[in-house]
């Protein structure tokens, strides 16, 4: 929708970058383009530079 048209997700992606939060407010559906480019935005894809991320450890259950 960001670029001003609606098209069916087909992926699921997390918010904040980290594929281990998988809450449901992380969550966001996302077409394959979309989900590409953010992705390619984030974690260094197309030539850009990976972005560098700390998370913090999540308690052992």
């Amino acid at each position: 929708m960001a670029e001003g048209r609606t098209t069916a997700a087909s992926h699921v992606d997390h918010r904040d970058g980290d594929s281990r939060n998988n809450d449901l407010s992380n969550l966001q559906g996302l077409c394959r383009p979309c989900h590409s480019a953010k992705t390619a935005r984030e974690d260094g894809g197309f030539g850009n530079r990976r972005a560098s991320r700390t998370y913090p450890q999540k308690p052992e259950r």
